[in-house]
């Protein structure tokens, strides 16, 4: 039953993907959407200044992709039932899988206290590469912003949960073992992994967006459907390796302090 359950969960997805990736297309091509030059889908754009406060274009992006995000848990919310049905599966298919991720990189303890901010961050990220596929709208991911921001929360995050796990002076000890020295590396360490989290979701989700652009100007009626589903399949590949990271890194903090 179980294993029936899996199948038809993946067989939904599969489904889903090529409907995102023909029904973009569709929209694109009945619009008459003109592809920019690469510089313009690039970079983001200024659209109105707020005292101090520049608003880009990816700042409306995010602020949309936030209202369909209410907007869709809200009507999703209200329609789960006992009985769950093909969206209601793969939901808690989704749910499951990062409860999994949680539970072999940061213990089995206490799943749902990380909960909330790694399925947040899985969720966002992923919808966040995949926005781009709607015509008029910009993924916020291929603007360095984003990823860097998204790297941020998880670099508060590392000692946040350190600390809370076992305490403020235990959390600092570890920085300083086995010998002082390790202090100025475990520092760089942590740097590290904040660059290492914004580049990589920003140079591949910007590799992706460089190329479907350059595809749509040399064959807009050929190349664009496959390139699509490479770009769902990749946009959601990159969400994995950012939380999967992401809960590596809390992980080590945790694990850290374990006795």
């Amino acid at each position: 039953m179980k294993k029936n359950k899996k199948l038809m969960t993946l067989m939904v997805v599969i489904l889903v993907v090529t409907a995102m990736a023909v029904f973009s297309y569709q929209l694109r091509s009945r619009t008459g959407f003109e592809p920019k030059p690469i510089s313009e889908e690039i970079a983001p754009q200024l659209v109105f200044i707020l005292g101090p406060v520049e608003v880009t274009s990816t700042v409306i992006n995010t602020w949309v992709m936030i209202g369909l995000l209410g907007v869709a848990s809200y009507l999703l919310g209200r329609s789960f039932k006992v009985r769950p049905g093909m969206v209601q599966n793969a939901i808690e298919w989704l749910l499951e899988a990062i409860e999994g991720i949680i539970s072999k990189n940061i213990g089995k303890d206490n799943v749902q206290s990380f909960l909330p901010l790694i399925a947040g961050l899985a969720i966002f990220i992923g919808v966040a590469n995949l926005l781009g596929l709607i015509p008029g709208l910009r993924s916020p991911t291929p603007d360095i912003n984003t990823p860097l921001a998204m790297a941020l929360i998880v670099f508060v995050s590392v000692p946040y949960f350190g600390i809370k796990t076992k305490g403020f002076w235990r959390y600092i000890k570890h920085y300083f073992e086995p010998i002082f020295l390790m202090l100025p590396i475990e520092i760089t360490s942590e740097f590290a992994h904040t660059l290492s989290l914004s580049f990589r979701l920003f140079g591949n989700i910007m590799g992706e967006e460089i190329i479907i652009a350059i595809l749509f100007m040399i064959a807009p009626f050929i190349v664009p459907v496959p390139m699509m589903l490479f770009s769902i399949f990749t946009g959601v590949l990159q969400a994995y390796i950012f939380t999967l990271l992401a809960c590596v890194y809390i992980g080590g903090a945790v694990k850290a302090h374990q006795s």
